[in-house]
């Protein structure tokens, strides 16, 4: 049986999704505050907001939905996540490991990439506030404006790839979600899932995962 341990080592690059892996985007801004924010912005437009959208708590879900419900203002609803996302991302949560991590690759030689449906500015700017900016070779954050295009279309984690110089089968995605796992398959990248919750560890294995991993800080000393 593949393990987290084999992934790593075998891969000549590690991607990792932003929120959860790396942090927690709305520790201290909360999800449901910035969806709520997002859906101002909609009903301020004029949009009339089916009762599945008003019942959204995910800002992620709330930008998905724009699209099919009001396309002509993704580019406002969009910009007015990447401001709330680019707030969080200075009060987020750093996941516990993951600076260790980041060395250990690094002195591995294997570059890291994240690969996120958050926006690149605010991972940028969290990696500046952490002072992980140096351990991070790309950042490949939303397609701004196409939503149809964040994960699991597989975009985002082939730009990662070719900005790290390395084959998408040579590469490993450790990610908290069912859109990472297919996004590294539809990739054709390696997947580890990062499992910190029950129920986690089957439901990201059904969704396409090669190996599991409970917790980023276990996975520092598999180079």
């Amino acid at each position: 049986m593949t393990t987290a341990a084999d992934l790593i080592r075998q891969a000549d690059a590690v991607l990792l999704d932003f929120d959860g892996p790396v942090c927690s985007i709305f520790a201290g801004l909360s999800a449901p505050v910035v969806a709520a924010r997002l859906k101002q912005v909609l009903v301020k437009e004029g949009a009339e907001l089916p009762e599945d959208v008003e019942a959204l708590d995910d800002p992620l879900k709330v930008l998905r939905r724009t699209a099919e419900i009001a396309p002509e203002l993704v580019d406002k609803v969009e910009t007015a996540l990447m401001g709330n996302e680019v707030e969080a991302a200075t009060c987020a949560e750093i996941t516990p490991g993951v600076r260790e991590f980041f060395e250990a690759c690094a002195e591995a030689g294997k570059p890291v990439g994240i690969v996120s449906n958050n926006s690149a500015p605010a991972i940028e700017t969290f990696l500046a506030v952490a002072e992980l900016g140096e351990w991070v070779t790309a950042v490949s954050g939303r397609p701004i404006g196409v939503p149809d295009q964040m994960k699991p279309h597989p975009q985002s984690v082939l730009w990662a790839c070719k900005a790290l110089g390395v084959e998408p089968a040579k590469a490993v995605l450790i990610g908290d979600s069912d859109f990472d796992m297919q996004a590294a398959r539809n990739a054709g990248t390696r997947s580890i899932a990062y499992a910190n919750e029950p129920g986690k560890a089957d439901r990201l294995t059904q969704a396409g995962a090669d190996a599991v991993t409970a917790s980023i800080a276990d996975l520092v000393d598999k180079q």
